[in-house]
């Protein structure tokens, strides 16, 4: 495994403690590893959502340019 460093607020590291503390987590970097795979899932959600709008509204408009030549 690859190791990550980055500089967060005080808040942010209060928070993930507290976190651990309650026993969500067993480290810190669990949490952060969590927190990667949750905005990588959503992230790939938003785009399978966005491409499905798209193809809906490049449809409508397809049909609309063809039914105006009928």
């Amino acid at each position: 495994m690859t190791t990550l460093s980055a500089d967060v607020t005080t808040q942010m590291v209060k928070w993930a403690n507290s976190k651990i503390k309650d026993g969500l987590y067993k480290s810190k970097s669990e949490l952060v590893r969590e927190l990667f795979r949750e905005k990588m899932v959503k992230e790939e959600a938003d785009y399978l959502l966005s491409q499905k709008v798209l193809d809906e509204v490049w449809k409508d408009e397809d049909d609309n340019y063809w039914k105006s030549f009928l």
